[in-house]
């Protein structure tokens, strides 16, 4: 009896006194954003200080908006149109291009390099060729969702009159499925 009763303690009191290692979850992975083939929409705001003599109509500075849709190849390439609206000093043009991005580094914080180049439309009547290369960064909410930001060299050509400006880009990113 004296014998039970000695091993029933130790077993209550090695069980009480004992501790095991704390469960560990997995660390959730990072959402990626949708990489299948598919529809991709863009939307940006965006603004510009003109660079060099910016005493010219349209050249000092502008703001607008802009819509993208198209078509994302891989997790890599998307290939794109555009259009949307902006506000200069002086006036106002409606851009109507294409846009190609190349993302690199896939993750949660994804570089990329995007190239915008078509016709900015002058409702007042006229039209101005533009390029606009930049890079910038895409952070992924979920897999549907991202913001994204970029920054470059928007250059805009019309009859006799060049005009370039740097510019930023705001905007969220959008793949339905």
């Amino acid at each position: 009896m004296n014998r039970t009763l000695l091993l029933i303690s130790i077993i209550l009191l090695g069980a009480s006194s004992s501790s095991a290692q704390e469960m560990v979850t997995p660390n959730k992975p990072k959402p990626l954003f949708n990489a299948e083939s598919g529809y991709i929409t863009i939307n940006e705001l965006t603004g510009g200080f003109g660079l060099g003599i910016v005493d010219a109509p349209l050249a000092k500075h502008f703001f607008g908006f802009t819509t993208i849709h198209g078509y994302q190849i891989n997790e890599s390439f998307v290939v794109a149109g555009g259009t949307g609206f902006s506000a200069y000093n002086g006036g106002s043009l409606i851009p109507l291009f294409m846009d190609f991005r190349y993302r690199f580094l896939i993750s949660t914080f994804t570089p990329y390099i995007v190239g915008d180049g078509g016709i900015l439309f002058n409702p007042s009547g006229g039209t101005k060729l533009f390029i606009n290369p930049a890079a910038g960064v895409r952070y992924t909410i979920n897999r549907k969702i991202a913001l994204n930001f970029s920054t470059g060299l928007f250059v805009q050509k019309g009859v006799g009159v060049r005009d370039s400006y740097i510019n930023f880009k705001l905007g969220v990113t959008f793949k339905p499925h």
